[in-house]
């Protein structure tokens, strides 16, 4: 009986480890890059310890950059947990901190109204996005990656026309720069870095450690709930796994899918939060992209864990910070860390394939 539950033990580290090795993979890799370009290892590795490690401040601006990174991969999950593929959450989020900034910016309440509201309209915005292709997909059976994808596109246009044109805050003349009406002050996210500084973290001002982390950490522990306390969760995974055997169990598929895809949509329209409501103070459609491509690749990482987002994101969070330690303390340009994340994610997806194979391998010697 022990040695079955080593064997047990063995396996389930085996199908948990593909994230690390390929970490280590891509470093290695990194290294081999950097020796390529003729700089030292050492001295890259010394860059990238001295801007993004070296510090109390410097380790606030990683977990300062990692939330809307893990909003953003967050979103994914519970998509991707009801085996629907939502790419467009590079869209949401444009159109969720749109319909966010909004109710900034239109409707005046007390801050303790106000903050909440934003943040709800943030996710009503997402989630209206996603609705057509999450209908599209459950009741016609049409692709949702080509739909998202295309609603990305119509997102950005849409953003760019309101913001130039019915939405713009400007006088002519004033900027170069297209927005929206400067927030309501009872709209702004407050920082949090006194409360850090309290507790003996010295975060400096100029890192937004803000309310978008509590929103963020909100909605992780609400997902995590969701997935795993939950019959709807149960819901969600048992379609995300087999859409057959789910139907034939009585689960109504299109339903879950659609919900699923909804939520995912509600959380995408947060990704901008951080960057809206306590960074610009104002809504533009020149918001950071990419975000929401990087949740995917943040989710995979993850295996579509809830709480091994909060990994991925401080990684992705990390190489970000650790490609500028490159490009300003060595030879070795900022773009060698694109290259590396999109290499991590390729050995993790090659090494999970033939680990889940080992062990697949292992559990038949074990029934026999």
């Amino acid at each position: 009986m022990s040695q079955r539950r080593r064997r047990f033990g063995v396996t389930g580290i085996l199908e948990q480890s593909a994230p690390f090795i390929g970490f280590l993979a891509s470093a290695v890799v990194l290294i081999l890059i950097v020796m390529g370009l003729g700089e030292k290892p050492g001295k890259a590795l010394a860059g990238i310890y001295k801007f993004a490690l070296s510090d109390p401040a410097k380790l606030a601006a990683i977990l300062s950059i990692s939330i809307p990174y893990y909003l953003s991969g967050l979103s994914i999950v519970i998509a991707f947990r009801a085996g629907v593929f939502n790419i467009g959450n590079e869209g949401q989020y444009f159109v969720g901190g749109m319909v966010g900034a909004i109710a900034g910016t239109y409707i005046p309440l007390p801050a303790f109204l106000h903050i909440p509201l934003v943040v709800i309209f943030s996710m009503l915005g997402g989630a209206l996005w996603a609705l057509i292709p999450a209908v599209l997909k459950a009741m016609r059976g049409i692709s949702e990656v080509i739909t998202t994808i295309m609603f990305n596109n119509i997102a950005l246009a849409l953003v760019n026309f309101l913001v130039n044109g019915p939405l713009s805050g400007l006088q002519k003349g004033t900027s170069l720069e297209p927005q929206m009406k400067k927030l309501l002050p009872t709209a702004m996210f407050g920082k949090l870095n006194g409360f850090f500084r309290s507790i003996g973290w010295p975060v400096p001002n100029y890192v937004y450690l803000d309310y978008s982390l509590i929103v963020a950490i909100i909605m992780g522990l609400v997902i995590w709930f969701l997935l795993f306390r939950t019959r709807q969760g149960f819901e969600i995974r048992a379609v995300g796994t087999s859409m057959d055997v789910s139907r034939y169990a009585g689960i109504k598929v299109n339903r879950v899918q659609i919900g699923a895809f909804l939520l995912s949509g509600a959380i995408a329209g947060l990704i901008g939060l951080q960057e809206i409501f306590a960074i610009r103070g104002f809504y533009t459609y020149n918001l950071a992209s990419g975000l929401g491509f990087d949740g995917i690749a943040i989710s995979l990482i993850a295996k579509n864990s809830p709480v091994g987002i909060i990994f991925s994101s401080a990684l992705f969070a990390f190489l970000k910070q650790a490609g500028y330690g490159l490009q300003l303390f060595s030879k070795v340009p900022n773009s060698v860390t694109y290259a590396i994340q999109g290499l991590m994610i390729l050995f993790i997806v090659a090494i999970n394939e033939i680990l889940v194979r080992v062990v697949r391998g292992m559990r038949k010697r074990e029934v026999q």
